[in-house]
């Protein structure tokens, strides 16, 4: 196996782990507020992301779809029965997710990478909602180097 598919497979597995860790840490009933109507997001949960944006809710959407998708629970895959934006969203996830990573959290992001995080300065939402968001965009690089 070559280093950039063990990469990505590596990354992505932190990506599905630290989103589930996430998820627990938020509750389900948080995370689909945060997709759907932020304003009944718990403070907990609001105040941890500093406040969610529209940036934030495509970000947990992308937490949803790493966990339930094929490196995660494999609940949505791609097939030829799925519309086409669904299949492409899938192929590319960690590409979008890293984008967005790299765009919005670049600072808090290049903190875990370059292992500056001082990890006991967040709680547990933060810190996995950003690991998740460090792991995605290495993953999303690592498979745009492979193609």
């Amino acid at each position: 196996m070559s280093w950039q598919n063990t990469t990505k497979k590596v990354a992505g597995a932190i990506a599905v782990i630290s989103g589930i860790w996430m998820a627990l840490s938020v509750g389900i009933s948080d995370i689909f507020s945060i997709l759907a109507d932020p304003a009944a997001v718990s403070a907990e949960t609001s105040n941890a992301l500093n406040g969610i944006d529209f940036i934030d809710r495509i970000a947990v959407l992308g937490v949803l779809v790493t966990i339930l998708g094929t490196a995660g629970l494999g609940v949505l895959k791609q097939s030829s029965d799925n519309p086409p934006f669904l299949n492409t969203s899938l192929q590319y996830l960690p590409v979008i997710v890293g984008f967005l990573a790299f765009s919005a959290f670049g600072s808090s992001v290049w903190e875990i990478l370059s292992g500056d995080r001082v990890w006991a300065n967040y709680d547990d939402i933060a810190n996995s909602y950003m690991l998740f968001l460090a792991s995605s965009m290495v993953a999303g690089v690592v498979s745009l180097l492979k193609k």
